[in-house]
C-alpha cells in the first residue's frame, strides 16, 4: 500500500471516530421504529439523534439538525414531588416540582417556570393554551415564544403535557422561529401523536 493510500485510509478511520454518534453518546432513533422513554412509547416518522445527556430523571432529548436548530425533549413518568429538569442544586437552585394533583393551568404555569429556570430566561411568553389529547389521555397542548440571555434570535415552542397514574408525561419541541419551527411543526405534532403511555 502507498503512503499517500495509507494515509488516506488513516485519515478517514480517524474522521469516523470523531463524527460517529456511538463515540460521542448519541444513538439513531431510525423512523418507524417505536422507542421507549421510561413509561412512555412515541414512534418517529423521520430520522433523529438521541443525545447521550438527559435533561432529568425521566427525560431524553432528540435533534436533527442540532440543538441550536431543533430540539424534542421526552419526559416519560415524572413522579409527583420531583422536578422536571435535572436539578443542578436543591439547596440554591430548587426547580419546581411536578404535583399529581395540578390542573390543566397549573399543569401549564409548572412547565413555565421549569423551563424558564432551566434556560435561565428572562423573556418567555406563553402564546396559547388549548386542551389536546396526549398519549391516549386528555392533556394541554402550551404553544411559546422565548429568547436566549444575550440572543436577539426568537424561538418557538410546543409542549404537550398530560397526567396519567399519578404521573406526567410531556413532549416539548423548541427552534428558531424563523423557518426551521413552522417548517418542523406538522411532523412534531405528528410525532407527538404518536405517544402512548
Amino acid at each position: 500500500m502507498s503512503i499517500v493510500r495509507r494515509i488516506t485510509a488513516i485519515a478517514g478511520v480517524i474522521a469516523l471516530v470523531f463524527v460517529s454518534p456511538a463515540f460521542a453518546g448519541w444513538k439513531l432513533m431510525p423512523a418507524g421504529s417505536p422507542v421507549e422513554i421510561k413509561e412512555m412509547t412515541v414512534t418517529p416518522s423521520s430520522d433523529w439523534s438521541r443525545a447521550g445527556s438527559r435533561p432529568g430523571k425521566q427525560g431524553r432529548v432528540w435533534t436533527q439538525d442540532g440543538f441550536g436548530l431543533n430540539a424534542i425533549e421526552f419526559f416519560g413518568g415524572v413522579p409527583a414531588g420531583e422536578p422536571l429538569y435535572r436539578e443542578r442544586s436543591a439547596k440554591h437552585d430548587p426547580r419546581p416540582r411536578f404535583d399529581s394533583n395540578m390542573l390543566a393551568p397549573e399543569l401549564a404555569e409548572f412547565f413555565e417556570r421549569s423551563f424558564r429556570v432551566q434556560n435561565a430566561l428572562t423573556e418567555f411568553t406563553v402564546d396559547e393554551v388549548k386542551v389536546a389529547p396526549f398519549g391516549g389521555h386528555q392533556g394541554i397542548a402550551l404553544f411559546y415564544s422565548y429568547s436566549l440571555p444575550n440572543d436577539a434570535l426568537k424561538r418557538r415552542g410546543v409542549a404537550r403535557l398530560a397526567v396519567a397514574k399519578d404521573r406526567l408525561f410531556v413532549a416539548n419541541f423548541y427552534a428558531p422561529q424563523l423557518h426551521y419551527f413552522p417548517s418542523a411543526l406538522p411532523q412534531i405534532e405528528a410525532l407527538m401523536d404518536s405517544a402512548r403511555f
